[in-house]
């Protein structure tokens, strides 16, 4: 009894690897004992066919099918958000246009006012003032 039992552990742990091919054939017992029989004896061998065609399990397929679906939604919204953040940026580039220019006017009709002061006083001021009104 010993034996047997120490037989089953050491073959479990040494023999890991052949147990996802050997659980096919117990998937055919289960669907069979709920009355799909063709489909559970028919579902391993397309299966395992698939497996040495291509190289995976045909749920290993639908899993990266899955994660192209979802790497191709996220950069579709990505686009969209760049695209929403675009326009926003073209709508304040037009809403503060007409303030910049506005804004720009004025400072250089402010120059040209100071250019007018400054050539005005440099004209009629050439002369010091001939009294002098320091105290004495």
């Amino acid at each position: 009894m010993r034996k047997r039992a120490l037989f089953l552990i050491l073959s479990s742990i040494l023999l890991t690897g052949c147990f996802a091919e050997s659980m096919t054939l117990v998937q055919s017992g289960f669907g069979a004992s709920q009355g799909r029989a063709l489909q559970s004896t028919i579902s391993p061998a397309i299966s395992f066919s698939v497996k040495h065609t291509t190289g995976k399990f045909p749920v290993e397929h639908i899993i990266m099918r899955e994660k192209q679906r979802i790497a191709k939604k996220a950069s579709d919204f990505e686009k969209a958000i760049i695209q929403t953040t675009k326009e926003k940026v073209e709508m304040s580039k037009e809403k503060f246009t007409p303030v910049k220019k506005n804004i720009e006017n004025q400072v250089t009709r402010l120059n040209d006012q100071l250019i007018k002061v400054k050539t005005f006083t440099v004209k009629n001021f050439k002369h010091k003032p001939r009294f002098s009104y320091k105290t004495r």
